[in-house]
């Protein structure tokens, strides 16, 4: 990966995986909102796009976290 190599890349890349993140939580968050407003018999598809949302994530963190440089040992 060319950002690997690069740490100015990396960075911004690692920023803007951060403001996807805050996204998608903040859509995650909505719709529990509209989950909570509907009848039980309606849920079945917020929950699922809920269930997408975190396990994208789950994924947007795991690549930040291979971005992130490794903290050095004391």
């Amino acid at each position: 990966m060319h950002s690997a190599n690069n740490p100015d890349a990396s960075q911004g890349t690692g920023r803007h995986l951060e403001h996807a993140c805050a996204s998608l939580q903040n859509a995650a968050v909505e719709l529990e909102t509209v989950l909570a407003r509907l009848p039980g018999d309606e849920q079945a598809d917020l929950h699922e796009a809920i269930g997408s949302i975190m396990e994208t994530l789950q994924l947007i963190a795991s690549t930040h976290a291979r971005l992130e440089p490794p903290i050095a040992a004391d």
